[in-house]
């Protein structure tokens, strides 16, 4: 053969060779693909907690003031000259404690006098009885010295009770808020000696909204906070029936006992009054997330492991966490990767115990 005819049946070869290795290639990476295995789509995996709803005390926030249980000023009932005057402006008296003397004058020899005279009367109404069991003394005579005897005895009552009133004492246990009189002066029937305020008990007084008012009840435990920092517990002790006509709100009074005397009439005051109980979660501020439209809300997952976004709304703060309630009685909460999720995906949850997610 030719050279010519070599050249052209190696070039024929060659073509040939070319065309069948493409083709085996071909089919060899088509086989490749279809014998390897597909990848399935990969479920991520949440952690979150099971949260079970339960009761949780609503307290009404009410502004109130701090106000004396009793006030009364100690007037004279018999005139006279103070000699003593023992309970001084801004001291704590008990009950009992003397808190003016007026000058006994005349009264205790007034006192003498009518006890001698009611004496004379009973010796004289005893003699005119054994008289008349003798039928000597008629009826109209016994009748006389009867009243005589009384009237006797009438005016003793009247002279003890002007001695003892010449000494005013303190009806209950008070601080003396005011004392306008002094040693020497002449104090006449009616007149101020001293002016007292009791201050153990005393009341926070606020006012209440008509809707709220049929929330609370007498003897409820109330939370008192002073406007100094100062804290109490008292008990609800008065709710009005006629509420202000301006505002429609009606007026309630707690009770507070202060053994330490640290309040004072007068002082602003804020109370937590319980109206109720609400069903409600007590979740991590860490679960809480923001949808397209900015409400705020949870991630949960469904009976069929799907995401969910529900609405929340926060109805109180603690130490542990925030109150929520929207939710329903028991759900699972997203805890962990809800940022990382949306909702109606499908996903795997790992539940851990609550506790453990409040507190962080």
């Amino acid at each position: 053969m030719s050279n010519k005819s070599l050249i052209a049946v190696f070039f024929t070869i060659a073509m040939v060779v070319w065309l069948f290795s493409g083709e085996l290639v071909s089919n060899t990476v088509t086989a490749a693909e279809d014998d390897a295995p597909r990848t399935a789509v990969e479920i991520p995996t949440v952690r979150g907690v099971e949260s079970i709803a339960t009761d949780r005390q609503l307290y009404l926030e009410v502004r109130g003031q701090t106000q004396a249980n009793r006030q009364v000023q100690i007037r004279a009932e018999v005139s006279g000259r103070i000699e003593a005057l023992p309970a001084v402006k801004g001291t704590i008296v008990k009950k009992g404690d003397l808190l003016c003397k007026i000058a006994v004058d005349t009264r205790q020899s007034d006192l003498e006098e009518a006890r001698a005279a009611l004496q004379s009367a009973q010796l004289e109404y005893d003699g005119i009885l054994d008289l008349k069991r003798r039928s000597l003394q008629s009826d109209i005579n016994v009748a006389r010295a009867k009243a005589a005897l009384e009237s006797a005895r009438s005016r003793v009552k009247g002279a003890e009770l002007a001695l003892q009133k010449t000494e005013m004492l303190a009806p209950f246990d008070a601080v003396v808020e005011t004392q306008p009189v002094e040693i020497g002066d002449f104090l006449g029937t009616g007149q101020v000696c001293v002016a007292l305020m009791e201050i153990d008990p005393m009341l926070v007084v606020g006012q209440v909204a008509e809707r709220n008012i049929s929330h609370i009840a007498l003897g409820d435990t109330v939370k008192v906070a002073l406007i100094t920092g100062d804290e109490f517990e008292g008990t609800v002790s008065f709710i009005g029936r006629s509420p202000d006509a301006a505002t429609r709100t009606y007026p309630i009074e707690v009770t507070v006992h202060d053994l330490e005397h640290r309040m004072r009439a007068g002082m602003t005051a804020d109370m937590r009054v319980p109206v109720g109980n609400e069903q409600a979660h007590l979740i991590s501020p860490a679960s809480l997330v923001l949808d397209d439209e900015g409400k705020v809300g949870v991630r949960i997952v469904d009976r069929n492991n799907i995401v969910r976004f529900v609405v929340v709304s926060i109805i109180g703060e603690a130490k542990e966490g925030v109150w929520v309630k929207g939710l329903p009685a028991s759900v699972k909460l997203i805890t962990i990767g809800q940022e990382e999720v949306f909702d109606g995906q499908v996903v795997n949850i790992d539940l851990t115990p609550l506790e453990s997610v409040v507190r962080t």
